[in-house]
């Protein structure tokens, strides 16, 4: 595990430097735990393991870079601030001192906003009273910024009203952010930022994820052409020293698995080895008939609706695609044409999955998973099969958007140990003056040894991310205090891939497994202190749910 950071940084504002030490908090609702900084960046993702917490990812942030009317490279790109800030807490603003009000984290959680709704607490909790819902407009700042529910409609955020933040998951940060300041890296581009980050605490398989979600808005005045996003992940699985990093095409995700049977070290998770990946949910908006398909649904220039009819790009209407993982890149931390970035153009190559120098990424040498023959994706003649993907296997893009588009067998070697950090880019796309965009992406982790490192377990579990994410847990801030099951949990065991019903009440229960069209596929019972695995038997991939027929209770349970 790497050092952390000393997150102190010396500011310049109007001329004025002054130092600074970025606000952060951590979230912890499910298995993961996360120090998320006001400027969005995660700085140790971790899990607990026995007697102590063992790392999964050391840094993530976000890229941004783009070409303006006058052909000027603009772009912001977070790493780990050794060198300045490319993002500075709060929205833009004309206040010379928004970075320092605005310098904080807002995290909330969903049982607090229950019991304020329902009168069980005492006045309005800090969190509540202190959400960033509107800016200041006499400073040039957007009146309306962090999301709330607005009870009685007034378009003013006031929890004397009743008013409370809006949030997903069980818990979540939200932090503003922008780049409108001193350049680190390049000239940047004038973007106000808005991440969310959140989870749940089900017991299921979404006690292994963890959400970010970015809100992104052009307060400039300038349009950007050719621009790409980039999300920047450094990945540190247990022990960093033997990690490999590998590319899920029709995933649209990135992830890291073991070299070895072994992760060695008091960080190490040991023979039974962890793996960690993310996936783009939700990606910028593509260009109107760019005659790609973009997001991979078999539609071009246009968009599958849920009765699988391909609607056709309409600026009318805005109905447009979105990019999802255009391209996976990673570099080394050393000096050469595949190490560290320092100009923006290094950064803006690694952007649209080149090395510093320019030279395309190759795919060397392919010779499977796990064997040594494999190369490393940069040759210096530049000559051989392009690709957009690092390391994609045998997964390719069948739409033929983006290379490659056969199954090449390019893995990751197991002795190219170099400490890497990764990149998930989509791009191109343009970007007009106050355009606002969304982005979303999510982190998965799981420890079960499958014969490969891991290496298929995460893969399957990156394949069924986006069913997760379109069927989440049913949370509402009710009018009744939010209490999990009292009488009995249902859970995933990673290690048998399994879920199971812990009755730990003194009675006896009868439950009814349900598909999604409410045809009702079994009935089983649990006597008190009863610990079974859900019958699911031989069911197809799938979210069914579980029915206690005495209290109506249901969970909602993902078979894979």
């Amino acid at each position: 595990m790497k050092q952390l950071s000393i997150l102190l940084v010396g500011l310049a504002i109007s001329g004025a430097t002054f130092a600074q030490s970025l606000a952060v908090d951590s979230i912890e609702i499910n298995t993961l735990k996360a120090h998320v900084y006001s400027d969005g960046g995660i700085l140790e993702m971790e899990t607990w393991d026995d007697s102590t917490y063992k790392p999964l990812l050391y840094a993530d942030g976000i890229w941004v870079g783009g070409i303006d009317q006058s052909n000027t490279l603009h772009q912001s790109a977070q790493t780990y601030r050794q060198s300045g800030l490319d993002f500075w807490p709060g929205p833009i603003s004309n206040n010379p001192m928004a970075s320092s009000k605005h310098n904080r984290v807002y995290k909330v959680n969903l049982q607090t906003l229950t019991d304020f709704k329902n009168n069980l607490t005492l006045g309005v909790p800090p969190e509540i009273a202190n959400w960033p819902a509107h800016g200041d407009t006499i400073m040039g700042e957007a009146y309306y910024l962090a999301p709330f529910v607005d009870v009685n409609n007034d378009g003013k955020y006031k929890p004397d009203d009743g008013d409370y933040p809006k949030i997903k998951g069980d818990e979540a940060i939200y932090t503003i952010f922008n780049d409108s300041n001193e350049d680190t890296t390049g000239t940047h581009m004038g973007l106000e930022i808005h991440c969310m980050v959140y989870a749940y605490n089900t017991g299921g398989i979404e006690d292994s994820i963890m959400y970010k979600e970015y809100k992104i808005i052009n307060r400039s005045t300038k349009v950007y052409h050719s621009a790409y996003f980039s999300i920047f992940a450094d990945f540190d699985l247990g022990n960093s020293s033997d990690d490999l990093i590998g590319t899920n095409i029709s995933a649209n995700s990135i992830f890291t698995y073991n070299s070895d049977v072994n992760d060695e070290g008091p960080l190490g998770f040991g023979t039974r080895l962890a793996t960690c990946g993310l996936r783009m949910i939700q990606g910028p908006s593509a260009d109107y008939f760019d005659g790609i398909d973009n997001d991979r649904d078999g539609c071009l220039d246009a968009v599958r609706d849920a009765n699988g009819n391909c609607i056709p790009e309409n600026p009318a209407t805005g109905v447009r695609e979105q990019i999802l993982l255009s391209g996976s890149m990673y570099y080394n931390n050393t000096i050469s044409p595949q190490g560290n970035p320092d100009l923006p153009t290094d950064y803006y190559n690694y952007m649209m999955s080149h090395w510093k120098d320019g030279n395309s990424l190759i795919t060397e040498n392919p010779s499977g998973l796990l064997s040594v023959g494999n190369g490393d994706g940069y040759v210096n003649s530049n000559i051989g099969l392009k690709t957009s993907f690092a390391y994609p296997g045998n997964s390719f893009d069948s739409t033929g958007a983006y290379p490659p588009y056969n199954a090449t067998n390019w893995f990751d070697s197991p002795i190219n140990l170099n400490d890497k950090r990764a990149l998930a880019n989509a791009g191109p796309f343009s970007i007009s003056a106050g355009q606002e965009f969304h982005l979303t992406y999510a982190f998965i982790w799981s420890r079960q040894n499958d014969g490969f490192h891991g290496h298929n377990v995460i893969n399957d579990k990156l394949a069924n991310l986006h069913n997760v994410y379109n069927n989440p847990p049913s949370r509402n801030v009710g009018i009744t205090k939010y209490q999990p099951a009292p009488n009995y949990r249902v859970y995933f065991d990673a290690i048998n891939s399994s879920w199971f019903l812990d009755n730990s009440s003194a009675n006896h229960i009868t439950l009814e497994l349900y598909d999604t069209r409410g045809i009702k596929l079994n009935t089983f019972s649990l006597k008190s202190g009863d610990k079974i695995r859900v019958p699911s038997g031989n069911l197809p991939a799938g979210v069914y749910i579980v029915l206690d027929i005495e209290t109506l209770k249901t969970d909602k349970i993902l078979v894979q």
